[in-house]
């Protein structure tokens, strides 16, 4: 069962990709929040958050076309340090401290 839906995604990036495409996204992510995050005593509401953004944030990189929602800076570096930034403060919020770059550097 995943975390999130697409609608949650597209919530909050703007993007190309079909909804087939940001499911796998999605089940990706799902994995990646199992392994980083201690789901059994984390919230509903707390693992789709992780769950969406972290999928946005994917979005971002796969489709040079999407655009985060609500933000209006012209370079799309920008907003995807912005939701960088705010999976940070949700993996910080988790109590492990674990930092969105120091995760991601496990993945490489």
């Amino acid at each position: 069962m995943a975390y999130c839906l697409v609608s949650d995604v597209r919530s909050i990036v703007d993007t190309n990709l079909n909804d087939a495409q940001i499911t796998n996204i999605i089940t990706w992510a799902d994995d990646w929040v199992a392994k980083h995050v201690d789901v059994g005593t984390a919230t509903a509401v707390f693992l789709e958050n992780i769950s969406a953004t972290y999928a946005a944030y994917r979005v971002m990189l796969k489709d040079p076309n999407s655009r985060k929602l609500g933000e209006y800076a012209e370079e799309r570096g920008v907003m995807i340090k912005l939701l960088k930034d705010e999976l940070d403060d949700l993996l910080s919020s988790a109590g492990g401290g674990i930092s969105f770059i120091a995760a991601v550097e496990t993945l490489a």
